[in-house]
């Protein structure tokens, strides 16, 4: 453990060293905002498909809500390459797992990143192969799961949900069951050839697995946090008015959602497919896993504490986690009410 948190420490630092180098926040009006290509960053797919095509009187989504800022979006396959991101200030504002949001807290001892708001709750689960044979708790054990990175947010809780099954999975090798941190493109042929007998993903791969390779839901949660909204200290000190912007920004983006399920679903489709290089005739297949994953998933801009205390908890007691700081500090309350002029859709 004090390994990883020291391998941690050290990329902290040059990061930070390599941002003080290359990046003024206090003159940049341009906001950097990251997301993943999974629909589980809802939010994230649809502003910046928004933004792609200039959707908004000519702007992105966040353009428009935050006057003076023009919009850049990144994509990253897992959490702890979005933090990655943020410490090194090649962005700004991430959609992200709880679990790498909660470690970036902890490895930077408070001081580098801060919750703006809560996402999405749900659309994660446990799945298991059509040909693992298992059936009961007992039958995990001597098996294979797949997560999508050491340390992401399914990493945490696969291993916590493991070790509350008295099923131990260190993270040097051995003991019950292993854990194999696999990308999430790669689970589905592992799964077909019987290589993992289980994975905890998330959609649109939990729709893809049940899809292409007959495997079953073995256990979700459809009030976990899945994604939230997290932006560095950095940025949020030099920008207070459009960080308050920010944050109105995605709470009417969530609502728009809420609202508009149909346009929002295709909007989605069309950024995976853009950010997956798919053929047009693939349109129809990605619509049919982004309605699919859509039922399992609660939009929502709220901070689910608890949730986040029991993510602490876990990455803990799985050596993922060390110290944190108190969490309350981790939430950010915007130092400025955003202006009144702020347009809407």
């Amino acid at each position: 453990m004090k390994h990883h948190i020291t391998c941690l420490l050290l990329l902290l630092g040059t990061l930070l060293f390599i941002s003080s180098c290359s990046r003024n926040d206090t003159d940049s009006k341009v906001l950097r905002m990251g997301c993943f290509p999974n629909v589980t960053h809802v939010q994230g797919l649809v502003a910046r498909n928004m933004w792609r095509h200039k959707s908004c009187e000519g702007k992105g989504w966040f353009e428009n809500e935050v006057p003076g800022y023009t919009e850049e979006w990144y994509t990253y396959n897992a959490g702890p390459t979005a933090m990655e991101a943020l410490f090194g200030s090649t962005v700004d504002v991430a959609y992200v797992g709880p679990s790498p949001a909660l470690n970036a807290y902890a490895v930077s001892a408070g001081r580098e990143v801060r919750l703006l708001a809560g996402a999405v709750n749900g659309g994660a689960a446990l799945l298991v192969g059509p040909k693992s044979g298992i059936r009961t708790d007992a039958d995990f054990r001597g098996r294979n799961i797949a997560t999508p990175q050491l340390g992401n947010t399914q990493d945490v809780t696969c291993r916590a949900w493991l070790q509350s099954l008295g099923l131990s999975c260190p993270l040097e090798g051995g003991g019950d069951c292993r854990v194999s941190p696999t990308p999430n493109a790669m689970q589905l042929q592992l799964m077909a050839q019987g290589d993992i007998d289980a994975c905890w993903t998330v959609e649109p791969w939990v729709s893809r697995l049940i899809k292409g390779t007959g495997a079953r839901i073995y256990k979700e949660d459809p009030a976990v946090v899945t994604t939230v909204l997290v932006s560095r200290v950095g940025w949020l000190k030099h920008h207070p008015n459009a960080a308050a912007q920010v944050v109105q920004a995605h709470r009417k983006l969530t609502e728009w959602i809420q609202t508009h399920p149909e346009e929002a679903q295709q909007h989605v489709v069309d950024e995976m497919m853009h950010l997956t290089q798919s053929d047009e005739s693939e349109r129809a297949t990605f619509a049919e896993l982004v309605k699919s994953a859509w039922g399992r998933m609660t939009l929502t801009d709220r901070v689910d504490m608890a949730g986040l205390e029991q993510f602490v908890r876990d990455g803990q007691n799985t050596g993922l986690l060390d110290r944190v700081p108190p969490l309350d500090g981790m939430l950010y309350v915007p130092a400025a009410t955003p202006d009144a002029n702020s347009q809407t859709h």
